[in-house]
């Protein structure tokens, strides 16, 4: 048999629910992988942590609340926290963005491999 392999989406729990207030932004690592949530709101979001332009963790920047976009601490290049689209430069290329959702006391990534 041939063909390509299909992405395999986990579900991961990244932590519980309490230990992630409103207005946070955090850094988890996943199978290797940098990814930078943000709490805006009581909604969450997920993206790739590592900055396109410079190696910067996003996760160590900011979020625009008003815009709804992740900063990069060191470029100050912004992305979509919905979309993952570069916004304002020099960020250029897009980040993968993973759903990420509540369930129960815990809060939980979907991981796609």
């Amino acid at each position: 048999m041939g063909g390509c392999d299909l992405p395999m989406p986990t579900d991961v729990v990244l932590c519980k629910l309490a230990d992630f207030l409103d207005g946070t932004l955090r850094h988890f690592e996943i199978m290797g992988y940098d990814i930078a949530v943000a709490n805006v709101g009581g909604t969450f979001y997920g993206l790739d942590a590592a900055c396109t332009y410079q190696w910067a963790n996003l996760a160590d920047g900011s979020v625009d609340k008003d815009r709804m976009v992740l900063i990069c601490p060191s470029c100050k290049g912004g992305w979509d926290l919905k979309t993952g689209q570069p916004v304002d430069p020099p960020a250029k290329f897009p980040l993968t963005v993973y759903e990420v959702l509540a369930s129960g006391d815990d809060l939980i990534l979907t991981f796609t491999y």
